[in-house]
């Protein structure tokens, strides 16, 4: 293998990916009757795994170590904690099945129409929409693994219920549906640049 490829900043994606899945494993487990991890220790490790993200690509650009490969795993790490997080959720009741499944789906759709314009020669970016997407995912999560925090702390009745009603009532299931059509909406916006660009390249 290229030692291109085997750079810090890669590695360090690898490693996010990985923290990525023990983390699912972590919060499955702090959900049970036989909780193992506190809510406090699993919001820290979620935020320790998405500072990452921002380490790895700011590594690539100072040490101008940029490679093809770590251009497809930044993105593909993100997806990875995303959507088991969201499947996490789905798990232990949180969120339905339906509000998750077109965010995985406009997720493939997009990467289908990565890989068409890489064969096509059509430059294909990250939209600034792209980008608020996974942050406001990003802060979904967050928000949903800090309640708890919260609610095992010492804090108003009044706050206490509030948060409570949020996140076992509609509440957060509206914030993801709300995050879902936005999401879906950023990919209908790459598919018309996409088409734009097609057009243009004929």
């Amino acid at each position: 293998m290229n030692k291109r490829i085997l750079n810090f900043p890669n590695i360090l994606t690898f490693f996010r990916i990985i923290l990525s899945v023990l983390l699912y494993f972590f919060y499955l487990r702090s959900c049970g009757n036989a909780a193992c991890f506190s809510p406090l220790f699993i919001f820290v490790f979620y935020v320790a795994i998405a500072l990452t993200d921002l380490f790895d690509g700011f590594l690539a650009r100072k040490l101008h170590q940029e490679t093809e490969l770590g251009e497809e795993l930044d993105p593909l790490a993100d997806k990875v904690l995303v959507f088991l997080m969201l499947f996490a959720f789905f798990r232990i009741g949180i969120l339905p099945l339906w509000v998750i499944l077109p965010v995985f789906l406009r997720d493939i759709f997009v990467n289908y129409l990565r890989k068409r314009s890489r064969i096509l020669n059509i430059r294909f970016q990250t939209s600034k929409p792209a980008k608020a997407k996974t942050a406001v995912q990003m802060i979904f999560i967050g928000l949903v693994l800090f309640v708890p925090v919260l609610l095992s702390a010492k804090i108003p009745p009044r706050l206490y219920d509030i948060l409570y009603d949020y996140i076992s009532g509609p509440g957060v299931r509206v914030t993801m549906i709300a995050i879902m059509l936005f999401t879906v909406y950023t990919g209908i916006d790459y598919y018309l640049k996409f088409q734009r660009s097609l057009h243009e390249h004929e």
